[in-house]
């Protein structure tokens, strides 16, 4: 009986040792796919071996590796620095902390813009919004996305009405810089608004951005879920 009790220890043991180096060795989420056209994959050498295809608005880990496929174009903003790339294929490129290199012998170099720091903020928050509406899978795959986000009170605290106040003011800021067909401006302030179920308010943000990307098919699921969100009780 003790000895029975001594394998099934070693092998809780054993088991505990395989599985922790995994989840130690998990890089870090550096950023975010803003905007995707084509075709395009992903694969990471540290977890994920098998390539499966980009989505957009899938959160970029240090160490993913992407190809993308002749004509495809994407657009990737990083969290830390700002800076926003806009890469066209066909090229292969491996994600840092900072920006994404180019592998092989192909010179290809992207389209760089350094954004305000503070927009990472609200550009952090976009999976997690898309997880609390269920739009977090496409095609059957799982987008990457932090947990969902804790309840907000409907009324913001004076802090975050100040913050609120400051993302639409970045807000202005980018749309005066940015490309007409970028949402990154409405992406940031969606964000924002989200964590703190500012609904009626992000319901405008959509509008705007369906505007620019009339064919965007998550922005009109996420519109049509922020509607049910506003038809239900406020809470008390």
């Amino acid at each position: 009986m003790r000895f029975l009790s001594l394998v099934f220890l070693i092998a809780i043991v054993v088991l505990f040792i395989d599985v922790t180096p995994y989840a130690q060795t998990l890089p870090p989420d550096v950023g975010l796919v803003t905007q995707l056209s084509g075709d395009a994959t992903y694969w990471n050498e540290g977890y994920q071996k098998t390539p499966e295809k980009v989505q957009t608005f899938m959160k970029v880990r240090r160490g993913d590796h992407f190809k993308l496929s002749q004509g495809t174009t994407i657009q990737l903003v990083y969290f830390q620095n700002g800076r926003q790339e806009t890469w066209k294929g066909p090229v292969a490129l491996k994600v840092g902390d900072f920006e994404t290199r180019v592998e092989g012998e192909k010179q290809a170099k992207p389209e760089v813009v350094m954004l305000p720091t503070e927009t990472s903020q609200g550009m952090r928050r976009i999976p997690v919004l898309l997880r609390r509406a269920r739009l977090s899978r496409s095609g059957g795959m799982q987008l990457r996305s932090a947990g969902d986000a804790s309840q907000k009170p409907i009324i913001p605290s004076k802090e975050e009405k100040a913050e609120i106040a400051m993302a639409k003011e970045t807000y202005q800021k980018l749309r005066k810089q940015t490309k007409p067909d970028d949402i990154t401006p409405e992406l940031n302030l969606l964000g924002i608004l989200a964590d703190y179920e500012q609904y009626e308010e992000m319901e405008k943000v959509i509008k705007d951005a369906l505007k620019i990307q009339p064919d965007n098919q998550v922005l009109k699921e996420l519109e049509e879920w922020v509607r049910t969100q506003r038809s239900q009780p406020t809470k008390k």
